[in-house]
């Protein structure tokens, strides 16, 4: 394969397609923070509604998950 065929930057050589593993757009960056105050709302009006625990303390990722379980809840 030549390098015209790899696509990318002819400078520098680096790829313009994500590699294996690597952060794109800093989608992890938020992972361990607290979650946001949206979040926050969104999952004590559902944990009202199923009668469950609201705990604020949970990371944007454990929100995102809790959120998710109960509204298939």
């Amino acid at each position: 394969m030549s390098d015209d065929t790899i696509p990318g930057d002819k400078n520098t050589g680096t790829a313009s397609f994500p590699i294996a593993g690597a952060v794109v757009g800093g989608e992890m960056k938020h992972q361990d923070e607290p979650m946001t105050e949206e979040q926050a709302v969104r999952l004590r009006q559902l944990c009202e509604k199923h009668d469950e625990a609201f705990d604020g303390n949970l990371t944007r990722q454990e929100a995102d998950a809790r959120i998710e379980a109960l509204e298939k809840a």
